[in-house]
């Protein structure tokens, strides 16, 4: 029995499809059903039954699942302490991007870790605050940016920082929008984010003690499509401060001095089973020493006690 048939096991378990775990774990979907084959004849046991919605675990596979978590776990667990005996931190930690690396300070995250740490390789996904919380939790991902609330018990989040959020409309529209109340602005186009957009929170805290309706909206799913739906007259939305700035100094936006302040909090999540692990302390000290624009690139501090301060 091999390590990585168990994680097949689980990505399957947990996928229910045998396409979507083949992606999860990078490798193709034959190699994928070839090792929960081999796994099952070693075994002498059927994990999953075929059906029209995916792949099901037959009652046996569901008692094994617990025990192989455990067991990759408790591999995880000694590679951890292996790495704390040699002191030189090697591997590649995969974390998700949840906005432009500008704003996230990629840059100096990068560049603070490879000097700290020249053996560590980082690998940057651009994603979705929604996706790479349930990615951590689901260890695709070894750690990375958020500005959702974390909803999941076994995902740590540090807040780093609260993001305040303005209320944009074309610059075209800079009479149109003055002296205007929010009542009177939601009678006009506008841009909704949808609910897998982190801006709906502000949104919706913009117009929930409001009590009115909005008939003209398009929804985006993206700040990039937010920006470029603004930019082009399409109507009014909400940005982060510094992305509306951008507009208003490009020339392509103004700001809306109307209704309650507004803000996101961004987060840097991981696992809280990996909070132990050398590789993952070193990257969220690093973390919250370029956030909190301490000395970086010093001895690695405990990153709890760090962010909290």
């Amino acid at each position: 029995m091999e390590l990585y048939q168990l994680r097949t096991f689980l990505a399957v378990a947990e996928e229910g499809n045998l396409t979507k775990a083949a992606e999860r774990i990078h490798a193709s979907q034959p190699a994928v059903s070839a090792h929960i084959k081999a796994l099952e004849g070693e075994l002498g046991v059927s994990l999953f039954v075929r059906t029209p919605r995916g792949m099901q675990l037959t009652e046996t596979g569901r008692g094994l699942r617990e025990k192989a978590e455990v067991v990759i776990r408790a591999a995880e667990d000694l590679l951890s302490r292996a790495r704390e005996y040699s002191g030189d931190l090697t591997g590649t930690m995969c974390i998700g991007l949840n906005t432009d690396p500008e704003f996230l300070r990629v840059a100096d995250l990068t560049g603070c870790m490879a000097e700290a740490h020249p053996r560590l390789r980082l690998k940057l996904n651009q994603s979705s605050s929604g996706a790479i919380l349930k990615d951590v939790r689901d260890r695709r991902l070894d750690a990375g940016f958020s500005f959702f609330d974390n909803p999941y018990p076994e995902v740590a989040a540090v807040k780093l920082a609260a993001i305040p959020v303005r209320v944009v409309a074309p610059a075209a529209w800079a009479e149109r929008i003055k002296g205007k109340t929010l009542d009177q602005l939601a009678a006009l186009p506008w841009i909704r984010p949808d609910m897998g957009c982190p801006f709906m929170v502000a949104f919706g805290e913009l117009f929930s003690s409001a009590q009115v309706e909005m008939p003209d909206y398009l929804e985006a799913d993206s700040e990039e499509v937010i920006r470029r739906l603004v930019a082009t007259g399409r109507g009014i939305s909400v940005l982060k401060e510094a992305d509306a700035d951008a507009l208003v100094r490009a020339g392509d936006a103004v700001i809306c001095r109307t209704g309650p302040e507004l803000s996101l909090n961004v987060h840097f999540v991981y696992a809280k089973s990996r909070e132990a692990d050398p590789l993952v302390r070193a990257l969220a000290a690093v973390v919250a020493s370029v956030w909190q624009a301490v000395p970086p690139c010093s001895e690695t501090p405990d990153p709890v006690s760090t962010a909290a301060s």
